[in-house]
């Protein structure tokens, strides 16, 4: 997910000098997701627990883990969630030590917003809700320096880049839900989401990218070169479900399941990009290029399994399984060429791994007269899919809150990282880099 990058280093410079116009149209699109690839729920609580939700799932914000967990609301209730993001990316480089230094993107959104209802049909209790959820996040802030040396003999010539790379936006979906008590002891439930901009917000991202070079050629002037690129990526469209079942054979054990559906989804695309090349003597050229293209997305199945032992009243231990099929992740262009947004490479030229999540958590309360104050833990492996095999991310997450009557307040902090990831990013060789990302939420729940 990290590739778009690809065609920012030296190639990128080169390509622009000797291959014109066409290079744009035959560069090796990507996507590049600053938050966690591996597309899970929302919810302060939910976090707190380090995303072991899917066999607790007991309030509106089951709709983005678990669908049926949906059937254990008693109460009408609406609830929203917002979060802050902030990445940290310390870049090394055993060859290029220009290269190094600390990268920094954050956000604050309106990450979750639901409204509820529970209601008695051939006696059976079901529930309807509405929810608003920001599932991935784009923000990136790249600026770094790159020197491509001389080599052999003849002395070619050596090249310094300065790199300014910005990317933003979002995805999010409107999603309305359903779950059914089928008997006491099992709940089954549906999600549609519905991958629009035509409402409130819009649905896409786009970079913007600078690059200064200098070529510093033997018995000649330097030569100058900037290149300027806007790239974008808007009306992301589609549609798919999040598939459900709670079972509960006793009081001690509940387990959960989830399976999110593979799906289709259509955006378009557009590219601006202008070059400038000056060199004294020489004078100034430079060329423009724009256009426009739809492009097919093909979004990957996802499915997890998890149980949650309630040892009392107060205390709940919990664990979930996640993979996703990261190999039918594929993006097609205008031109009807299929990539992976993984690696850059044509689809059928590569094999990008399914990756694993594991999550543990932990929620312990403390109830007092008049309120109820938890205590949440969470563990996780989160890793992100790449070329050869996933890169390990891990994370750990801390947790609480108050209820007080009909109000609920929750706060989280999540800490999530990789170390020595990325491989050779922004296709600069023998680079890689530590990555820190720090995510807190907080989520009102109001029941009336």
């Amino acid at each position: 997910m990290k590739k778009l990058f690809i065609y920012l280093g030296a190639g990128l410079m080169l390509a622009v000098l000797f291959c014109g116009r066409g290079f744009a149209q035959n560069f090796a699109q990507g996507i590049s997701i600053s938050s966690s690839p591996n597309a899970v729920g929302s919810g302060a609580r939910a976090m707190g627990m380090g995303g072991a939700f899917i066999a607790v799932a007991d309030d509106a914000t089951a709709a983005s883990w678990n669908p049926a967990g949906l059937s254990q609301l008693k109460r009408p209730e609406f609830s929203f969630v917002f979060s802050y993001f902030s990445r940290r990316e310390g870049y090394a480089s055993t060859r290029h030590r220009e290269a190094e230094g600390l990268q920094k993107a954050f956000n604050r959104e309106l990450n979750y917003f639901s409204i509820a209802f529970p209601f008695v049909l051939f006696d059976r209790n079901m529930i309807v809700s509405l929810n608003y959820q920001r599932l991935y996040d784009f923000e990136r802030d790249l600026n770094l320096n790159y020197h491509t040396e001389p080599a052999g003999w003849l002395g070619q010539d050596q090249t310094r880049h300065q790199i300014d790379f910005e990317q933003y936006g979002g995805l999010k979906a409107l999603s309305p839900a359903f779950a059914v008590e089928v008997t006491p002891a099992l709940a089954l439930g549906v999600t549609l989401n519905i991958w629009t901009d035509k409402l409130f917000w819009s649905n896409g991202w786009e970079s913007d990218t600078i690059v200064h070079s200098t070529v510093s050629q033997p018995g000649s002037w330097d030569k100058k070169i900037r290149f300027a690129e806007h790239d974008r990526y808007y009306d992301f469209h589609g549609w798919n479900l999040h598939l459900g079942f709670l079972w509960k054979p006793t009081s001690f054990l509940t387990i959960g399941g989830v399976v999110k559906t593979p799906f289709e989804a259509r955006a378009r695309h557009e590219k601006r990009t202008h070059t400038t090349v000056y060199q004294f003597g020489s004078g100034t050229s430079g060329g423009t290029l724009n256009f426009k293209e739809d492009v097919d997305i093909e979004m990957p199945l996802s499915y997890g399994l998890g149980i949650a032992l309630r040892f009392s009243d107060r205390l709940t231990v919990s664990m979930d399984v996640y993979r996703t099929e990261w190999s039918q992740f594929i993006l097609e262009d205008g031109a009807g060429v299929r990539r992976s947004p993984v690696t850059g490479k044509l689809s059928h030229e590569t094999d990008v791994k399914a990756t694993h999540q594991v999550r543990l958590g932990m929620e312990y309360l403390f109830i007092l007269t008049r309120t109820v104050i938890p205590l949440r833990l969470g563990l996780f492996y989160d890793p992100e899919p790449s070329e050869d095999n996933p890169e390990d991310y891990w994370g750990l997450s801390v947790g609480t809150g108050v209820s007080a009557g009909p109000l609920i307040i929750d706060f989280a902090y999540q800490f999530r990282f990789g170390r020595h990831v990325e491989g050779d990013v922004l296709g600069i060789p023998g680079t890689d880099a530590d990555v820190e990302q720090h995510l807190f939420k907080a989520s009102v729940i109001y029941h009336f």
